[in-house]
């Protein structure tokens, strides 16, 4: 057998294996999606394989494994910012969120667009009582996804905590354009009048 033939072969298994993997989440069986993730990662090694089977570790809570595949996804490709971000969450999870925080800022560094990341290293933020830095990452979590709601949710909530209620108060303004629901309950959780 020639090198194209293994080549082709190796990328043809690689297909499968991932149609099985996804078969295997829809199904709730993660544990057979982890196998196949393994295996592809043996075959090609890259950094988004790699971050791949990493996550479905993590979904498994076979939590160092899933470090060591990010870890192996970082070596493989310095640049790679989702390795760094699911980094990050494992930290964050693990709460040891000043690794969380230094993770999700190199996914940000290499890509400012993540939102996911500000408002990861903002959740972080607030664990560790830097409330500043918190505010600031959800505002960029909000300009970047202004329709995500999960951030104004939690600015709100800051700014009542800090005795900023017409903040508070300009979110559920905001949020009744577009989550009404969450604008309602965040009025009777926060106890404002508008």
């Amino acid at each position: 057998m020639g090198p194209l033939v293994l080549i082709y072969n190796s990328r043809m298994l690689s297909s499968l294996l991932k149609i099985t993997a996804d078969l295997f989440e829809i199904v709730g069986k993660f544990g057979g999606a982890e196998g196949c993730w393994r295996k592809i990662s043996s075959l090609n090694s890259n950094a988004k394989n790699l971050t791949a089977t990493g996550y479905i570790c993590f979904k498994n809570k076979n939590f160092q494994d899933a470090e060591n595949y990010f870890r192996k996804a970082i070596k493989k490709s310095p640049k790679y910012f989702q390795a760094y971000f699911n980094l990050g969450y494992l930290k964050q999870k693990e709460k040891c969120h000043v690794d969380a925080i230094h993770y999700f800022s190199k996914a940000i560094e290499l890509n400012g667009k993540c939102d996911v990341a500000y408002y990861g290293r903002a959740q972080s933020f607030l664990a560790t009582d830097l409330l500043d830095k918190a505010i600031l990452d959800l505002q960029q979590t909000i300009e970047l996804q202004p329709f995500g709601p999960h951030a104004y949710y939690r600015l709100s909530h800051i700014y009542a905590k800090l005795n900023k209620r017409e903040k508070s108060l300009e979110i559920v303004q905001k949020l009744l354009g577009f989550e009404p629901q969450l604008a309602r309950q965040l009025k009777r959780e926060l106890n404002l009048e508008y």
